[in-house]
């Protein structure tokens, strides 16, 4: 891994600011990077993060909070605990709580307000049997009734710790809260979540913020990265000193790189600094070692999944692709399997038309010029088609389960063999493409996520790109979908999907290729198929001709109108029921 590595350390001083579908501006408490402090009764003290696990959600509405706005208050709850009528309790100078549901955020928010609460914590519950204590199936708080009127902040939290501040004020007890502002924010261990424990090398993608709060120029800060294995063993550490903080600055700092010993299970890592030791200036984050398998969520499924709304799918032409890196060890290895899931399954399946219910899974390489830098800066297929190595594909049965993951296999795309050859100290991106054109239900997909474990992100090398109308180097917020490579070893689970079937190159014939004004593609297929769809993938990630779906076509020619698109290379992706390919193509003018 060296020679990506002292790349990505070559660009740690120009780091790019991650950018999210999601990320909101100014408004609201989404970005404000405070911490939601339980402060007693003691047993339930804890601290609360932004999108961290079990942590909580910000709102799009009301003000902001700035670090000299911290503040601490008593929790009590809303007369009816919904909120969704004015509340008859006093609430001045409390912090409100309220449940989720009936009605939206800021109304409920707003009618605390006007009882005098001087901020709101919204609490989540169970929407379906399957969810957990830390599920969320949101994607945070959204603006509705009255939202322009309120003028305090809130927040979302899990069920999990409504539930222990409910039993702590049901039994008599106090609950106070706080509102503040860490030293540390926003850690990170690795560029990936789960190695293989054949795979694991030194880390060099150990970061966190520090932000001098003190009002005085600080010297001397040291700061701290403990290591500590899934025994709880403490193996090792990093530091970074600064000789200067000035007041109000934050400084991105990058650790020196660590080697982790190989160890089946969770790691945790613990940042601390010299100066502030106060509870909310230690932060955690954390990685996993695994017999065979590569993942950049925190291999715990978030039911619900994670997507765009419908009528951001359509402004985006329909059209969806996401990627997880995966960073190898010096041993090389072979790819097996690519694990997903889909949440909404029954959502996007239409049954008069199941080839045209696709799932793309494509391995590509990173470094497709191979001058040790990423390649991936506007789109997947722009930067890295030329480095293509398995292009499979999945077709929803609309039976699929939220939180049921899928494997599948995966085979050389120019060999055609089983499995695919990963070199050692070389960068992957296993991806996913959805397009919606050939449906023709408007319908966005959700594919399976866990909470985002958090990472930095590199020129070259984003840990979670999405291109969903533009590239988002630092996919959803607060969110990392399920797409991971798994190993040889790795044995497929029940959910194991059937090889989908390849179409068979004596089905197709693509003329003239290199084109120049049209480019032809001619189907002789065995039978009547009841539906053909054909899209060509463009320079952008997106789609250069519009999708062509023919019905009940078996023998015949499709004709595409290229001659406005600029020269270069180009995927043609054929979708029929006896089979699917992806066929490179070029457009010469």
């Amino acid at each position: 891994m060296n020679k990506i590595f002292n790349f990505l350390l070559l660009l740690a001083l120009s780091i790019t600011a991650s950018q999210t579908l999601n990320a909101q501006g100014a408004e609201g408490t989404d970005d404000d990077g405070f911490v939601f402090s339980i402060t007693s009764p003691a047993n339930i003290a804890q601290n609360l993060l932004l999108a961290a696990e079990c942590g909580y959600e910000g709102a799009v509405f009301g003000p902001s909070l700035t670090p000299d706005q911290a503040f601490c208050g008593d929790l009590v709850w809303a007369d009816d605990s919904l909120g969704c009528t004015p509340v008859i309790n006093d609430l001045t100078g409390k912090i409100a709580l309220v449940r989720r549901k009936t009605c939206n955020f800021s109304l409920k928010v707003y009618h605390a307000q006007q009882a005098g609460a001087i901020a709101v914590i919204v609490v989540n519950h169970y929407d379906t049997a399957t969810d957990g204590p830390c599920t969320w199936n949101i994607g945070g708080m959204a603006a509705g009734d009255s939202a322009a009127a309120v003028t305090i902040p809130s927040i979302l939290i899990h069920r999990q710790t409504g539930e222990q501040i409910d039993a702590a004020i049901a039994a008599g007890e106090t609950v106070n809260a706080c509102f503040l502002f860490p030293r540390l924010l926003t850690p990170t261990s690795a560029s990936m979540y789960a190695t293989p424990l054949d795979q694991v090398g030194p880390m060099q993608a150990i970061t966190v913020t520090y932000n001098n709060r003190s009002g005085v120029t600080e010297t001397d800060v040291n700061l701290k990265a403990e290591f500590h294995d899934p025994s709880g063993a403490l193996t090792g550490s990093v530091t970074y000193n600064m000789p200067v903080c000035e007041p109000g600055v934050d400084s991105f700092i990058v650790f020196p790189p660590y080697l982790a010993p190989a160890a089946k299970g969770k790691h945790t890592v613990l940042f601390t600094n010299n100066l502030h030791n106060e509870a909310l200036d230690s932060l955690y984050s954390y990685f996993e070692h695994t017999d065979y398998t590569f993942a950049t969520d925190n291999l715990a499924n978030d039911p619900g999944g994670v997507g765009p709304s419908d009528a951001d799918f359509a402004t985006a032409n329909f059209y969806i692709q996401s990627g997880g890196l995966t960073l190898m060890g010096s041993t090389p290895a072979r790819a097996t399997y690519a694990t997903f899931g889909i949440s909404n399954a029954s959502a996007v399946f239409d049954p008069s038309n199941p080839t045209a219910s696709v799932v793309g899974i494509a391995l590509y390489k990173a470094d497709v010029d191979g001058d040790g830098a990423g390649d991936l800066s506007s789109s997947f297929t722009d930067d890295l088609g030329a480095g293509l190595l398995s292009y499979e594909e999945y077709v929803i049965t609309g039976n699929e389960v939220d939180g049921q993951y899928i494997d599948i296999p995966l085979n050389d795309i120019n060999l055609g063999t089983p499995g695919v050859d990963l070199e050692a100290d070389q960068a992957y991106y296993i991806s996913l493409i959805y397009d919606g054109t050939a449906v023709g239900l408007g319908v966005a997909p959700r594919f399976a996520n866990s909470i985002d474990p958090g990472y930095a992100s590199f020129t070259g090398y984003p840990t979670t790109p999405l291109y969903f109308g533009q590239l988002y180097t630092g996919g959803w917020s607060g969110a990392t979908v399920v797409q991971r490579l798994q190993l040889e070893g790795f044995v497929g689970g029940s959910s194991s999907a059937v090889e989908p079937k390849k179409l068979d190159a004596s089905k197709i014939n693509i003329t003239p290729n290199p084109a120049n004004e049209y480019v032809n593609l001619e189907l002789k297929l065995d039978a009547v198929n009841p539906s053909v769809a054909v899209s060509i993938l463009d320079a952008k990630g997106g789609l250069a001709v519009s999708t062509k779906v023919e019905k009940n076509i078996q023998n015949g020619v499709m004709n595409f109108n290229v001659n406005s698109l600029p020269s270069g290379n180009y995927f043609m992706w054929i979708r029929t029921a006896e089979g699917s390919t992806m066929k490179q193509i070029a457009i010469c003018h």
